[in-house]
């Protein structure tokens, strides 16, 4: 057994087979507090990284299983240094040659030779990938993938369906194995990843499935695999290590003769389609942990309410849509109540609809005007939620006392039933745009709903949208006082008018 120590890494590598059956981060950590582990192998049994992969199985099988002689006799090194494996029983033969330097990437060339003659081959990561199943679903379980990219795009599937036809709603063919063009592929979890990358964008690939039933338990877990080959003789480039924007934008991988060149900050760590608003969430709230709050939590706090503030005109004019909804609602019911007797495809019924649009263009009133600018806020929701779910410096982040990781739910859902009943609130005191009693109960209901869908969420996701209630609330109670104020000044404008045309009569 090997061990070799870099700045960002702790490797442990075995002559049975030249693989790699350690892995660990020194700068992360699992919920133990030990150096993150991301070589699941020793726990499954179902092989480990570096292990080829042939067309022949009685040839893979004994390669893997061969005592291979390495070019040290000492069993810790420092990188940078580079390990040579080489194995012969007259006829097959393999070499592996790995060079170690002081980041998250290694260099390897693999030959197999049968008679002298190259035997094609594939290098793989075997047994699954990422954290365990203490923080996430098991080693290479639904947060985990492969993944591959070609001059088209980058492609991406559940390790638990590597290499078949995938979605329920539509079917959209595997995109392994492949052969041809393409940049890098590996596998990843929710914040690490793996990832072959060839000296030139030219390689084959494949990715399979794994069954598992960990001890003591009965439901068997997938695991993932995934295999690359290269032309020149296997020479390539594998990171192993954090999913952190900076430390991807020092790595270019191969490019294409045309299209957009790959760029692996963009590709693995992926804010999704609002990424025009999560992304600048993202580098706004490094921005504010490296210069004014050394916590993410507090940090999520503030630019939350930042953010509600700078949204408050929108939040205004929905607001006096809404009141203005409110008072033409019992002319709304009058009309409705005249055509209820009428079946919904009764052409009668679009003369309803024609009197109460009237009636709004009459009062000012959008019936749109109240809905759209919630639409628009929408964005910042969804781009919240790709932040805390991709960004992997919110991994591990403590905010107050029981929230000690803003990544994961609330331990104790505290922070639900608050957000759950600040909704409750905020709905009391915004005003009713339709005056359905059916309708209304509904909306009572919200605030219960998002709470049980918020029990799982993540606790900064939660936060959030705590704070934004909490600011809400003190917004509408502004709103409504100033609403009152103007309800007030045109009764006494009313009662003036009045007045004067009693004196003029």
């Amino acid at each position: 057994m090997l061990t070799v120590e870099t700045d960002t890494s702790i490797i442990a590598l075995s002559t049975r087979g030249a693989v790699v059956t350690s892995w660990r981060l020194k700068n992360y950590r699992d919920k133990k507090g030990r150096p993150l582990e991301l070589v699941q192998g020793r726990k499954t049994g179902l092989g480990y990284p570096l292990s080829l992969v042939l067309a022949d199985a009685q040839q893979e099988k004994t390669l893997n299983s061969a005592l291979f002689l390495v070019n040290t006799a000492r069993a810790e090194l420092t990188a940078p240094t580079e390990l040579v494996f080489e194995w012969s029983d007259g006829t097959l033969s393999a070499r592996k040659r790995i060079r170690f330097e002081q980041d998250f990437l290694a260099e390897i060339e693999t030959t197999v030779l049968e008679g002298g003659q190259l035997v094609e081959h594939r290098l793989a990561w075997r047994g699954g990938f990422g954290v365990s199943g203490e923080e996430a679903s098991g080693a290479g379980g639904p947060q985990a993938q492969v993944f591959l990219r070609t001059p088209a795009k980058r492609q991406a599937q559940p390790a638990g369906q590597a290499g078949q036809v995938t979605g329920w709603l539509w079917k959209s063919p595997s995109p392994f194995p492949f052969t041809g063009q393409a940049s890098y592929a590996g596998i990843e979890d929710r914040y690490f990843a793996a990832v072959f990358l060839p000296r030139q964008a030219q390689l084959s690939a494949t990715a399979w499935t794994a069954r598992w039933v960990p001890g003591g338990e009965e439901k068997e877990q997938e695991i993932g695999n995934v295999a690359v080959g290269v032309p020149d003789g296997n020479g390539l480039r594998l990171f192993v290590g954090p999913k952190e924007v900076e430390v991807l934008e020092a790595i270019q991988p191969a490019g294409f003769a045309e299209g957009k060149q790959p760029e692996l900050a963009e590709e693995l760590v992926d804010f999704g389609w609002f990424w025009w608003v999560a992304k600048p969430l993202f580098l706004g709230m490094k921005w504010m942990h490296s210069h004014w709050i050394a916590n993410y939590g507090w940090v999520i706090v503030l630019l939350t309410i930042i953010i509600t503030t700078v949204l408050f005109p929108l939040r205004w004019k929905s607001m006096d849509s809404a009141w203005k909804m409110q008072k033409v609602a019992p002319q709304v019911k009058a009309i409705q109540a005249r055509y209820k007797q009428y079946k919904f495809n009764d052409p009668r019924k679009q003369q309803m609809q024609q009197e109460i649009m009237a009636l709004y263009k009459q009062h000012g009133v959008n019936p749109v005007g109240g809905c759209l600018p919630m639409l628009l806020q929408m964005p910042f929701f969804f781009g919240f939620y790709k932040v805390l779910s991709v960004a992997i410096e919110i991994r591990q982040a403590p905010w107050v006392l029981w929230i000690r990781d803003l990544s994961e739910k609330d331990p104790y859902y505290i922070l639900p039933i608050v957000m759950a009943g600040t909704m409750y609130l905020s709905t009391r005191m915004t005003p009713m745009t339709t005056a359905d009693p059916t309708q209304q109960r509904l909306m009572r209901l919200m605030p219960l709903m998002f709470g049980f869908l918020f029990l799982q969420v993540s606790a900064g996701l939660v936060l959030y949208w705590l704070t934004s209630n909490a600011v809400g609330i003190g917004q509408q109670w502004w709103l409504n006082k100033h609403q009152r104020e103007r309800d007030a000044a045109e009764k006494q404008a009313a009662r003036e008018h009045k007045k004067k045309k009693r004196r003029k009569e």
